[in-house]
């Protein structure tokens, strides 16, 4: 995967956090054979260098939040339920900034997780189905 904007470090942190907030498996596809990290790329790759900025630095927040909570090692390097205990900590601080950047984070890991055309697929949405009926519809309405 050619990568725009995220470096492979940004882009692994990216994974560990969309792949602890979705959780998709064994029922559905592990973020890797996703298109969920290409998606955040290129989301920031045409955000304003301001957003981009803000949203990279998170990330590496989010990295070394386990070692503000007294984990001996960054998010990538705890197992899958440390790494949930992680977040759900930071939601519970009661900061509301806090708060507000741990749901930035979540909100665009599901987007860029069920944004998948596949995992679209295996939940039983099927976009190029609902543009197909969309234009009959117009074409039976004379509709443009």
């Amino acid at each position: 995967m050619t990568l725009q904007v995220l470096s492979p470090r940004e882009a692994s942190i990216f994974a560990c956090v969309c792949d602890t907030v979705v959780a998709p498996e064994p029922a559905l596809p592990p973020v890797r054979e996703t298109d969920a990290v290409a998606f955040f790329d290129r989301w920031l790759a045409l955000s304003p260098r301001l957003n981009r900025s803000g949203l990279r630095g998170l990330l590496y927040a989010a990295e070394l939040a386990p070692r503000a909570l007294g984990y001996r090692r960054r998010l990538r390097g705890l197992a899958e339920a440390d790494r949930a205990r992680v977040l759900g900590s930071l939601e519970r601080a009661g900061q509301p900034r806090l708060l507000e950047l741990v749901r930035l984070l979540k909100g665009v890991s599901c987007l860029s997780y069920y944004g998948d055309d596949a995992v679209m697929g295996r939940l039983g949405y099927d976009a190029d189905a609902n543009v197909r009926r969309g234009r009959a519809l117009r074409a039976r309405e004379g509709r443009p």
